[in-house]
């Protein structure tokens, strides 16, 4: 009997011991989870970006005679195409340490366009001459080189420059009061940009942008042949239309890094 009593007296004597053991034990919490890996630039990256374009355009026109050649007046005026631009772009960034080289290219399409009349109150003998021209910058693109400074980590600035090309359209009308002939010139053009912008990381492989670029195109060059009688008295004359453009984008984009 009494043996059969020491049996379980020293079985929980001996889990209460292993239990108080078990208690006295340190308690190492779980380590930390690692740092997230630090942010670089280097890489392809795609994007799509939304903008505003303000440009100029000087437009200088010869009213040249059919008889004989001659320039029987000359008309010049400014126009300001302007409007809302919008597109994509695609590049690679390389890194070494705080400098971020790389190339990028876009597409934009393009809703600027403007309005222009030239009179010249000689060039008829039937009365002045106004012409009207709407220009309009239908698309353009760009391919660039990219510089970037990192001034943080996840934070650059940048210059950027090169190859611009797109397609311009120069329309309207010519008219004496009684003669009108209507035109529209069109040239898909190459030209360069440059600018600079600053970049940032936003969260997980995006970043935003805003950027700045100065634009410059070659325009349509054309004759017009009118049946406008020029003065002095002639056949009919032949007026030329000869703009050169520049443009202001101003856009802010997205984009993503693999």
């Amino acid at each position: 009997m009494r043996r059969s009593l020491i049996t379980p007296v020293l079985a929980a004597s001996l889990l209460v011991g292993l239990g108080a053991a078990a208690s006295a034990k340190p308690h190492h919490p779980p380590p930390p989870p690692p740092p997230p890996p630090a942010w670089s630039w280097a890489g392809y990256y795609a994007g799509v970006n939304l903008g505003y374009g303000w440009g100029s355009s000087n437009v200088t026109q010869d009213f040249i005679s059919g008889a004989t050649g001659a320039v029987v007046g000359i008309s010049t005026g400014t126009v300001h195409p302007d409007g809302v631009i919008g597109g994509g772009q695609v590049g690679y960034n390389w890194q070494f340490g705080n400098w971020v080289p790389g190339i990028e290219a876009d597409i934009q399409g393009s809703g600027q366009r403007g309005s222009l009349s030239l009179v010249c109150a000689t060039c008829s003998v039937v009365g002045p001459v106004t012409t009207s021209l709407t220009e309009k910058l239908n698309w353009f693109g760009t391919v660039r080189g990219r510089l970037g400074w990192t001034v943080t980590p996840e934070t650059m600035i940048y210059a950027t420059g090169g190859l611009a090309y797109g397609e311009i359209d120069d329309s309207g009308n010519i008219s004496d009061g009684v003669n009108t002939t209507g035109f529209n010139l069109s040239k898909t053009s190459v030209g360069w940009a440059a600018g600079a912008g600053v970049e940032s990381h936003l969260i997980g492989n995006w970043t935003w942008k805003i950027e700045y670029l100065f634009l410059t195109l070659d325009e349509p060059t054309g004759s017009v042949s009118t049946p406008i009688i020029p003065a002095p008295r002639a056949p009919p004359s032949t007026v030329q239309i000869d703009p050169i453009f520049t443009d202001n984008i101003i856009r802010a984009g997205l984009n993503y890094k693999w």
